[in-house]
């Protein structure tokens, strides 16, 4: 978090009271005209966010206006034309601020980091407060530097402890003592690198407290504390861990997970389960559809509201339609065997498309289709969905062309599929890497359409990394 504390009487008068309404006024001169969103984190396992307040920065004063109507303290983030900078929002609190420009990043970054200053910031505010630690812990770190290394330095933080708990000893803000603890706990936890302090640092931090959920400093420790994957089980935890995977069963899988003495807390454990089963789904590929199925249940019957809205945003995350994410799960009806899966083309790129056979275009695109099977069939695997609503149709279609010989397959209005996909309209096209991601969302057509290039350039591309030519040599060398 990069803001800072300042007071200048010709600056702090351009702030009005707030009176018994609550605000952020922002001064941003560098941002005249433009538009300001005030976000915090909705979770911070996926730290996703969600947008809380809006406004704009006037032309007149160079300032911004947005409400605060909030129940307990959380982080917030104010963005403006792609720059942001983070703070935190006590309940019943206005802020006046000087929203500064990013210096020192390319333009190319999506989102810049910024600095915020603070006026007349009361010494008892959360923000004056963490900011005030945070100077203190660094001059701390600084100071024993060259001790970080050595068995000494524990002796040092038993120390800086003491201290801390005697400075803050009347202080009554628990969001701030909470901060102040567990960023300790984590410089404890940072100094146990091979885990013969865990059970000491799980009975010291967590068992004693419950979850802080809005708490980000508490989020962060957790989240280290909890990062084994269902692979660093014992085996015979590990083994119950994929049993339930393979049976989908949210029920199997909290008990599994309760033979871990950490996660005697059901709390903790469903919500260490969702964190865990969206690593897996990366790291598990063979388990994806039971993943998403495990998750979903969470996501509608969940023992505590939070894991639902965590698993809510897992699923959101790990089925994003976009490059580098992976390709969301298929079971496609095969008349020839086995459902298709990504299985099936594994080792090889998919290019996976929808069509109707009502759809001109898409007949026409079929066909340029087989002419690229042709040419790229030992390192591009061909599949295509027909989405018709009427069976028959389709039948026809495909005894009419045998010429079209991959999997095309039957699937009507199957919504999951489309849903998937965020398909709207057909054709569409998908490209699908050796590994089962999504390499492009949406891929170009077969055929140039005015606006992209044909599919066939990537192809091509693909084929001489695949099998690079060796360079004639001239000479002797």
């Amino acid at each position: 978090m990069r803001y800072l504390l300042f007071i200048t009487t010709f600056l702090t008068s351009l702030f009005c009271a707030a009176g018994e309404s609550h605000e952020i006024v922002g001064y941003a001169p560098r941002f005249v005209g433009e538009k300001v969103s005030l976000y915090t984190y909705q979770d911070y396992i996926t730290m996703t966010r969600v947008k809380i307040g809006e406004g704009f920065v006037s032309e007149k004063d160079s300032l911004f206006h947005i409400p605060l109507n909030i129940k307990s303290t959380i982080k917030g983030i104010i963005e403006i034309d792609r720059t942001e900078s983070e703070m935190y929002l006590a309940p019943n609190t206005s802020y006046d601020l000087y929203f500064l420009k990013a210096v020192g990043q390319p333009d190319g970054f999506q989102t810049k980091k910024t600095e915020m200053v603070f006026f007349g910031l009361d010494s008892t505010d959360i923000n004056y407060r963490v900011i005030a630690y945070n100077s203190w812990f660094d001059m701390f770190v600084s100071l024993y530097s060259n001790e970080l290394s050595t068995n000494n330095f524990q002796m040092f933080l038993d120390t800086f402890k003491v201290d801390v708990s005697s400075a803050y000893k009347d202080v009554k803000d628990e969001y701030f003592l909470n901060y102040v603890r567990y960023n300790i706990a984590e410089m404890d936890q940072a100094f146990d690198s091979k885990g013969r302090l865990r059970l000491n640092t799980y009975l010291t931090y967590i068992k004693p407290f419950p979850v802080y959920y809005e708490n980000d400093q508490y989020m962060r420790f957790f989240k280290r504390f909890y990062s084994d994957d269902f692979g660093d089980y014992i085996p015979e935890i590990e083994h119950a861990v994929f049993l339930a995977l393979n049976d989908s069963s949210p029920t199997k899988l909290m008990l599994a997970l309760k033979q871990d003495l950490f996660l005697a807390n059901p709390e903790i454990r469903e919500l260490v389960m969702v964190d865990k089963l969206g690593k897996a789904f990366y790291q598990e590929p063979q388990f994806r559809g039971h993943i998403l199925t495990i998750l979903d249940s969470v996501s509608k019957h969940a023992a505590y509201p939070h894991s639902a809205v965590v698993a809510k945003n897992v699923i959101s995350y790990i089925t994003r339609i976009e490059q580098g994410f992976p390709a969301p799960h298929i079971s496609l009806p095969n008349p020839n065997g086995d459902p298709i899966t990504w299985d099936k083309y594994k080792g090889k790129f998919v290019y996976f498309t929808f069509f109707e056979t009502w759809n001109e275009e898409a007949l026409a695109e079929l066909r340029f289709i087989g002419e690229l099977k042709k040419l790229y069939d030992e390192d591009i695997a061909f599949l295509s969905v027909c989405t018709d609503e009427n069976r028959e149709k389709f039948d026809k279609f495909k005894a009419a062309n045998p010429q079209l010989n991959w999997d095309i397959i039957y699937v009507g209005k199957d919504e999951e599929l489309l849903t998937k996909f965020r398909v709207t309209s057909s054709p569409a096209y998908f490209l699908i890497d050796q590994d089962g991601f999504i390499a492009l969302a949406p891929a170009p057509s077969p055929s140039p359409d005015g606006e992209y290039e044909s599919i066939d350039k990537t192809f091509y591309i693909i084929r001489q990394a695949l099998h690079p030519v060796e360079p004639i040599r001239v000479g002797g060398q």
